[in-house]
């Protein structure tokens, strides 16, 4: 017998419902909004342009509207296949009266229809059950309470932000976030070679990935458990784990000759911030460039932390892995899409696993990036449920929630989740360091 009597039982049956009933909320709510949402740019001009582009042979990159490391385009050429597969003729169609004639506008050339929207959200909705899972085994490993393993399910699996990134703007951020929190496990496990793999794949899906890995090469070559070669033994799996994923990633655009254009989100964003004349007091994504040197010397510190260590070791890897995520989205006037802020969960996370509820203050804040979506898209993201049903007007329907206070605080204010966990951090460090007595001696004295 698993347990020795009916009590023992019963935590493990309550969780186990709690967990699918999260579970069959998350994918109700999921499966009502993904045929009748879309992003009028990435859906449109962006998967629908690149899959209509490989019937006729052409390479994710060929149609001109793929931009990113090649992982998402192999999947959207995938789901062209299975598109021509069950006879989909059809991805949209063209709407001319919305935009006053101009239907070859960026984006707007073309509305998404219903099937078109299920089926290329089908990866999101995939990696987002996938991601819950290993959520679940996350935090379950790090408080072993089966309760709170259910809690860190929820905070992903409910998340807005993560609803709204691949059920209704068809983004694939869930993918990456999937591989970063699987390669912590595997980390944890010593898995070296294979959380290279996955961290290839993640970091070639979307550069985010890139964050966790000061502090995994502090952590091998610092492990102070194996004598030297060992580490460095270590760190050669890892790398080379790493560099065969991405070579076998890369082969069809370096044999293509394309390499070049799978750099070209990061490349158009340095020169739009070039051009621009640097920095701006408004939000950008491209203010990122600014604070390179920055984020470069937080880096550094980290990698120094880390290394340094010898005591607690486990524990404090996964402090900095939360500190290594947040930086880019604690600081101002950086403009985040509404999908960036799926890449605080995993932070957010740990967050909870460390010091509980606490952790619900930044997951709150991190509605701030679906709502600065809702502001921008507005009603556009109903536009396939106008446009190829009766229960909405399409004419009626508005491009954009009209610009002006509201909508500008919100773009402005998207730093306050990473803010958020910052201050957190720092304030457990200053009641761990005793700084609050020093500080309220230091004013009795003044």
């Amino acid at each position: 017998m698993i347990f020795r009597d009916e009590s023992e039982c019963v935590p493990w049956k309550n969780a186990c419902k709690a967990f699918f009933t999260i579970l069959i909320i998350g994918l109700v709510i999921r499966l009502v909004l993904m045929p009748i949402t879309s992003s009028p740019f990435d859906m449109g001009a962006g998967w629908a342009a690149i899959m209509d582009g490989t019937y006729s042979g052409d390479t994710i990159y060929e149609s001109g509207w793929y931009f990113y490391p090649p992982v998402w385009g192999y999947i959207l050429s995938i789901l062209s296949g299975v598109a021509d597969l069950i006879g989909m003729g059809s991805f949209g169609a063209v709407f001319p009266s919305i935009y006053d004639g101009q239907i070859l506008t960026v984006g707007h050339g073309l509305l998404t229809n219903l099937g078109f929207n299920f089926l290329v959200k089908i990866p999101a909705l995939i990696f987002d059950v996938l991601t819950g899972f290993v959520a679940y085994v996350l935090v379950k490993k790090l408080t072993g309470s089966q309760k709170k393993a259910v809690i860190g399910f929820a905070l992903w699996f409910l998340a807005p932000v993560v609803i709204m990134s691949g059920s209704m703007l068809g983004m694939f951020d869930s993918i990456m976030i999937f591989l970063m929190m699987l390669s912590l496990l595997t980390f944890m496990k010593k898995k070296y070679f294979l959380t290279g793999t996955l961290m290839s794949i993640a970091f070639f899906t979307k550069i985010f990935a890139i964050f966790l890995i000061p502090v995994m090469v502090a952590y091998i070559i610092s492990e102070r458990d194996v004598d030297l070669k060992e580490r460095y033994k270590n760190l050669l799996y890892a790398s080379l784990g790493f560099a065969l994923i991405g070579v076998l990633i890369y082969l069809p655009a370096i044999l293509t000759g394309e390499f070049m254009d799978s750099l070209t989100f990061f490349t158009m964003r340095n020169d739009t911030y070039a051009d621009a004349g640097g920095f701006q007091f408004s939000p950008t994504f491209n203010n990122v460039f600014f604070y390179f040197p920055l984020l470069i010397a937080a880096y550094i510190l980290i990698f120094v932390y880390m290394f340094a260590q010898k005591e607690d070791r486990e524990k404090k890897f996964l402090w900095l892995i939360v500190l290594s995520i947040i930086p880019i989205f604690a600081l101002p006037y950086v403009a985040y899409t509404p999908t960036y802020g799926i890449t605080l969960l995993p932070a957010i996370l740990i967050l909870f696993s460390f010091k509980g509820k606490i952790a619900y203050i930044p997951w709150i804040l991190v509605f701030l990036f679906p709502l600065h979506g809702i502001l921008h898209y507005w009603e556009t993201l109903f536009y396939p449920l106008a446009a190829f049903t009766d229960l909405l007007d399409l004419s009626s329907i508005v491009e954009r929630f009209p610009s002006g206070f509201f909508y500008d605080l919100v773009n402005w204010i998207t730093f306050l989740p990473g803010m958020s966990i910052v201050i957190i951090i720092a304030h457990y460090v200053a009641k761990k360091k005793e700084v609050y007595p020093w500080i309220k001696t230091r004013l009795r004295l003044a």
